[in-house]
């Protein structure tokens, strides 16, 4: 083909590393040569070997990545540069394809490997997805921690808190894998770890059997129930706050619970109004439970907070449909 001639920069980074930014873009490929000429086009200042066509926006100049780079333009084939870019993260075959000229065939043969673990065109490696099932088993611990009176965060919600840059669909996969290997647990959609769900103790047993009798249609407060039964209000509160880990009871919000199958029912409601208007808002939700507004709007964000729902202006937008599912 034709030469083509155009303008740029250039920016040194390490070695006989550089970047080169075109003023118009050029149909580039891995391994192209590229010939750097002055802006009078008559001196030659360097020949050039494209060696990645999308490198980050930021930290291009950091060791770790100048060293990773090197590594890539060290790859002596399509396998050496696969394997270079998995110890970053995520590829994305589409964009590997084309840069290393590789139709359908080609790519089949390099995903042959062990370990390898892909899903639609996201690929990663073992090394990685175990690096980020760990950050994933941290975050969930740390929200047990943090939301003691929750059984656990959807899947939705527990890979935007974990690793919300990374590819959803690569992140998601991982998360179903450790709910199947047991190193994560679910119940009802609540992703939880193992020994989140205890019991409850004898004193908070007797408590409980106090308690959930009088839990019926309406919310109760902490402070209302422990009053209503007797009952020590802080004692209360750490009771119910283990029949929320267990799934029993939810709070909307701080210290104000639903029997769980209410919240539920809650759910459905949100799913018919989706399906019915394409999204929610106060004042339908409101009528269609008949309760107040400001109890309306306490219960939709909680929906928006867990990640069932997603408020956009007025509306709230079904999210995560696998919370709560339908029988």
């Amino acid at each position: 083909p034709a030469p083509s001639h155009v303008t740029g920069r250039v920016s040194l980074l390490e070695d006989n590393l550089a970047e080169l930014v075109f003023d118009t873009p050029l149909w580039l490929v891995d391994n192209d040569r590229l010939v750097l000429r002055d802006i009078s086009a008559r001196n030659t200042l360097a020949g050039a070997r494209v060696v990645m066509l999308n490198p980050p926006r930021r930290g291009k100049r950091k060791p770790e990545y100048l060293q990773w780079l090197a590594s890539l333009a060290r790859a002596q084939s399509d396998a050496d540069a696969l394997s270079v870019h998995l110890e970053r993260g995520a590829v994305n075959l589409a964009d590997f394809a084309w840069a290393r000229q590789l139709n359908g065939e080609g790519m089949r043969e390099l995903l042959q490997q062990p370990g390898y673990i892909q899903t639609g065109y996201s690929l990663l490696n073992a090394p990685v997805a175990a690096r980020w099932q760990r950050k994933i088993l941290d975050t969930l611990a740390n929200y047990h921690e943090q939301h003691r009176d929750e059984p656990g965060p959807g899947r939705e919600r527990l890979r935007r808190m974990a690793l919300p840059m990374e590819d959803e669909a690569l992140v998601l996969l991982l998360i179903e894998k450790m709910r199947e290997s047991g190193d994560i647990h679910s119940h009802h959609g609540w992703l939880h770890l193992l020994d989140h769900k205890a019991g409850f103790s004898e004193e908070q047993q007797a408590i409980w059997q106090k308690a959930e009798p009088l839990f019926g249609d309406e919310p109760w407060w902490v402070r209302d129930l422990a009053k209503e039964t007797g009952t020590d209000e802080q004692a209360m509160r750490l009771t119910l706050r283990q029949a929320a880990q267990q799934g029993i009871i939810t709070a909307i919000v701080k210290d104000r619970y639903y029997r769980n199958d209410r919240i539920v029912e809650f759910a459905n409601m949100i799913r018919d109004l989706d399906q019915e208007c394409g999204s929610t808002c106060a004042a339908d939700f409101r009528d269609r439970l008949g309760v107040g507004r400001k109890l309306a709007i306490q219960i939709l964000e909680y929906f928006d907070r867990i990640g069932f729902t997603r408020r956009r202006g007025n509306d709230h937008l079904l999210r995560d449909a696998l919370l709560f599912p339908e029988k």
